[in-house]
Formats: C-alpha cells, structure tokens, sequence
C-alpha cells in the first residue's frame, strides 16, 4: 500500500464519509441460470431515452437515491469511454438503478467529455442498458453531470 500524507489522509477520509449514498461493485460477479429465471424479455438497444417525469421529480427535489457516481475529471476521451462503458456494464450486473455520470462543463460549457457521454449512452453496445438519462439540477452539478437511470437486470436475458 502506498504512504499517504496527513493532508492525503484528511482529503480521502472527507471525501469518503460523503459518500453514504452509493453501493460498492461486486467485481467479478457471476450470473448462474437460477438468478434469471422467468425473464421473458430481450434485452435490446433503447430508442428513446426519456424519463419518467416521477425520477425527474424525484431528483430535482433531493428524494433520489443514487446508487453509484463515477467522476471523469482529468480523463482523456478514450479513457473516459471505457470507463463509462464498464460502468454501466457494472452497475447493471449489480442491479443498479440510478447512477450519476460526472463529466465536467469544459472550457465555455462544451467540453467534449459533456458532449460525447449523451452520445454513447445512446450507442448500440451502452443503449440496451440504459432506460434514460437527464441533466442534473443546477444545484447538484447542472450540465457537467448526467442521471442515468439503467434497466433492472432481473427483467431482461441477454
């Protein structure tokens, strides 16, 4: 393990306690035939990427319950794509509902990390896990951060 400084320290142990609103990753998690039992439904490329307007509600007053976050600041674009891409990949097999997506506004508000994640949500290999997505409010990152809100693995077979 690496030596961290005391500033290290106080910086990771702030940073951790704020964050009892997500779940941790099982990595490595296997899905056995049992678990997926009576899904009747294909899981397929998503359309439409709109949200109920009860989750936007929910999120714009504080009463969402977000089950992971994920920052990209100070990622490259490839890098942040296959992060993104193994995320949602992640949270879905975990049975996440709600994740938040943190790009950053960029330079004048058109950063290409804030431009490009809508962009592969919506692609072939990420839309079929992803119900929709929205802004969030100005008060909780505004446009340099998304709520995806993702499928319920239990639904669906791949």
């Amino acid at each position: 393990m690496h030596n961290l400084s005391d500033k290290d320290k106080k910086i990771w142990n702030f940073y951790t306690s704020n964050l009892n609103t997500t779940k941790k990753i099982a990595k490595n998690k296997k899905i056995n035939s049992s678990t997926i039992s009576g899904i009747n439904k294909v899981l397929k490329p998503n359309v439409t990427f709109t949200l109920d307007s009860k989750i936007k509600k929910q999120i714009k007053s504080n009463r969402s319950i977000v089950d992971a976050i994920i920052d990209l600041h100070g990622k490259t674009e490839v890098q942040a794509h296959e992060i993104i891409k193994n995320f949602i990949k992640d949270c879905y097999f975990s049975n996440f509902k709600s994740i938040i997506i943190v790009t950053g506004k960029g330079p004048n508000s058109k950063g290409k990390l804030k431009l490009k994640t809508p962009l592969w949500l919506k692609s072939e290999d990420l839309s079929k896990y992803v119900v929709g997505f929205e802004t969030m409010p100005h008060n909780k990152g505004g446009e340099g951060a998304l709520f995806v809100q993702l499928k319920n693995r239990y639904k669906y077979k791949l």
